[in-house]
């Protein structure tokens, strides 16, 4: 079995490369930095505000929590206390033209190792180039690790939907995944080099495009939308929030810097 060092290590390397591309696409802004203690464990956050995101941000978990007798007999772990090592990162561009992006990497360890999580983009103004670029990397991912890129598709596509407006939350050219065993661990690390590579691909083709307050209008507008799905229906910020998460923590990871709900 793995140890927990070894996932700790991966998803420590992420946070370093994070920093390094906050580094390079903000130059001039500081990252912030918060560590909040609590019953549950530790929640890091850092966000980077400057040149080409008006936030950039990462919020990492290494939790003790309780397993739910459910979901630990679905996924096929013994014991009621699990180590749970949440990342995600977020990238809100300044540029309308340049696609929001996300990836989520899980860990959750009891007598086993179970991986989870996933990744996608979601341009403002529907661009299909670039949607089918993200897909094509995330197609090829899937390959080389003889994964369903289409189921894994549809899991994405299945919840991350509103229920309230029937859209879709982001461009569903992205995967997910609520189960993956030890044996995915390559996977796991691949999908995280993944996603750096053919989002910042795309960040440098789109970010010369010029664009105006109209434009600057209209991405608030999608940011909206994201806000209120994350509020009201994203199950995992709710069971995160009711389990004593901060909320200062969570929505300032993975919120917006600003959005807009009325025209």
């Amino acid at each position: 079995m793995m140890q927990k060092s070894e996932v700790v290590n991966f998803l420590m390397d992420v946070i370093r490369r994070y920093e390094q591309l906050c580094l390079r696409y903000n130059p001039s802004a500081k990252i912030e930095r918060k560590t909040w203690d609590i019953p549950m464990g530790k929640l890091d956050v850092s966000i980077s505000s400057g040149e080409q995101f008006d936030k950039a941000s990462m919020i990492y978990c290494d939790l003790k929590i309780d397993t739910p007798p459910v979901l630990a007999e679905k996924l096929g772990q013994k014991g009621s206390k699990a180590d749970a090592m949440v990342l995600e990162l977020h990238f809100f561009p300044i540029n309308p033209f340049i696609p929001k992006a996300y990836i989520e990497l899980r860990a959750n360890i009891t007598d086993k190792v179970v991986f989870a999580g996933g990744t996608d983009i979601k341009s403002y103004y529907s661009n299909e180039e670039d949607e089918k670029y993200f897909a094509d990397g995330i197609k090829e991912l899937c390959k080389r690790h003889g994964k369903d890129y289409e189921e894994l598709r549809q899991v994405r596509a299945n919840f991350f939907k509103s229920k309230y407006t029937n859209k879709k939350v982001g461009a569903h050219a992205g995967i997910y995944s609520f189960h993956l065993e030890e044996s995915d661990y390559p996977f796991m690390k691949d999908m995280a080099d993944t996603f750096i590579k053919l989002y910042f691909d795309l960040v440098e083709k789109c970010k010369g495009q010029k664009f105006t307050q109209n434009d600057i209008d209209y991405k608030l507008k999608q940011h909206g939308a994201w806000v209120q799905w994350t509020l009201l229906e994203d199950s995992g910020t709710i069971f995160g929030i009711e389990k004593g998460i901060p909320a200062e923590a969570l929505l300032g990871a993975i919120l917006p810097p600003s959005a807009k709900f009325f025209p």
